[in-house]
């Protein structure tokens, strides 16, 4: 039956729940995405270039800091929900994130991070609540309880915009402060959302002997280590430009360049959908030639929706962005346009990349982000003094490209696909269209 289905397009391969779970991801994150680009609008509008990068450095610094909290608090958290009490992970997780924001806060707050002071122990504050949130988000999806998790994933940018709106324009103020008044109410928001929806679970959480803790801590730091080192990689990879234009140049320069991959990386929704069910699908799948075909046909799709879309982004002018981001933004037109041929391929890069870690092999995402790292560091020390946020995009569109290319070079090697069977056909695009208008039909 395997080799029949091996046969058949994607959309007729999988079957009506896992293009509905795609759909429902799908849908949360594009509502995600809307209340992200309302952030970015209010603060660039509101505070300009400079004000928009100091936001853009405090949000990375939490995403920096969560690297590290997410060795235990991260996707494992996911996988060993079923396989360990709630008692025994939710204890560890919390103390592990406590620690990590601690120790971050003060490293942060004696080196110069391109920021005030203060902003070092708000940002290990906001981190340790983010991660609070994280681990109920991710013992919502480890119990399949799908939807609670999309609805707390929409109340964090919800919160964001409402705070940004009543900072702003109810009592006219006009610092960042509150973006990070916002962080605070959008974590703590979500925390007590995820709290009330797993509410039996936290009615029967009890503290045991540490003896006990043992096992489930050994797992939580084995698969954790394994599922981070690559997004630690990954997170240099594409965003120490931020810091290097911050060192090399200004503010203002990270501003204007957060903005423009912000919006291109936006468009990696669809392909994140899509590898967030495919990741699902492979685990459980034994059958190679079956995974394989998937990865295939999903790869195709992926490229087939993100090249209309990166062609419109690509051909807006730069009197758009000045119209909705101000004055200080038209720069971000020529930005797009130079990501916009490794954004394509990256979001190749995710569809491959969740084969690999659906077959357990992490080690391979790893060395595509090593690849990615060794061209961010060699162009971005000498393009970005020289050519500042142009030099940030061309580093990162290559780095993109690299990280993609690199995946598709073993993908090839591994299979036994001929060159025939990565080119779409008028067939294929049919089939595609007719599943999709079914599905919404439904």
């Amino acid at each position: 039956m395997c080799e029949d289905i091996c046969n058949l397009c994607t959309f007729a391969a999988v079957n009506v729940a896992m293009f509905g779970k795609i759909l429902n991801t799908f849908g949360t994150k594009i509502v995600v995405a809307f209340f992200n680009l309302a952030i970015a609008i209010i603060i660039s509008q509101v505070l300009g270039d400079s004000g928009k990068g100091v936001q853009s450095l405090v949000l990375t610094n939490i995403s920096f800091i969560l690297i590290f909290s997410e060795i235990v608090c991260g996707a494992s958290l996911i996988y060993l929900t079923s396989r360990h009490s709630f008692s025994k992970l939710w204890l560890p997780s919390v103390l592990w994130a406590l620690l990590v924001a601690a120790v971050m806060g003060v490293v942060m707050g004696l080196i110069d991070i391109g920021l005030e002071r203060s902003m070092a122990w708000h940002t290990a504050i906001l981190s340790f609540i983010s991660s609070i949130a994280s681990i109920n988000f991710r013992f919502l999806v480890g119990k399949e309880e799908v939807k609670k998790a999309n609805y707390n994933t929409l109340l964090q940018p919800f919160l964001l915009v409402l705070t940004l709106v009543v900072y702003h324009f109810v009592l006219g103020r006009r610092d960042v402060y509150g973006y990070i008044i916002g962080l605070y109410a959008a974590y703590i928001g979500s925390s007590i959302l995820g709290t009330c929806q797993l509410r039996e679970e936290y009615k029967s959480l009890r503290i045991m002997p540490w003896q006990e803790y043992g096992e489930a801590l050994k797992a939580l730091f084995k698969y954790g280590f394994l599922n981070q080192t690559g997004h630690f990689v990954q997170f240099f990879n594409l965003r120490l430009s931020y810091y290097l234009l911050n060192v090399y140049v200004d503010a203002g320069q990270v501003g204007v360049y957060s903005n423009a991959v912000s919006l291109a990386e936006a468009l990696w929704i669809i392909s994140n959908s899509i590898a967030l069910v495919q990741y699902a699908r492979i685990s459980n799948s034994t059958d190679k030639a079956y995974n394989q075909r998937l990865t295939l046909d999903l790869g195709k799709i992926c490229l087939v929706v993100a090249l209309p879309a990166v062609l419109a982004l690509s051909l807006l002018p730069s009197s758009f962005y000045v119209f909705v981001f101000g004055p200080d933004f038209g720069g971000m037109a020529t930005l797009i346009r130079i990501l916009a041929p490794g954004v394509l391929l990256y979001s190749l890069f995710l569809i491959l990349g969740h084969y690999y870690s659906g077959s357990g092999r992490y080690f391979m995402n790893t060395i595509a982000a090593l690849c990615g790292l060794a061209v961010t560091l060699g162009c971005g020390f000498t393009l970005i003094p020289r050519f500042a946020a142009t030099g940030a995009a061309v580093t990162a569109s290559i780095a993109y490209s690299m990280n993609a290319i690199f995946l598709l070079a073993c993908f090839i090697r591994e299979s036994d696909f001929k060159l025939r069977d990565y080119v779409l056909t008028y067939d294929e695009l049919k089939s595609y269209i007719l599943e999709i208008k079914n599905h919404y039909l439904k």
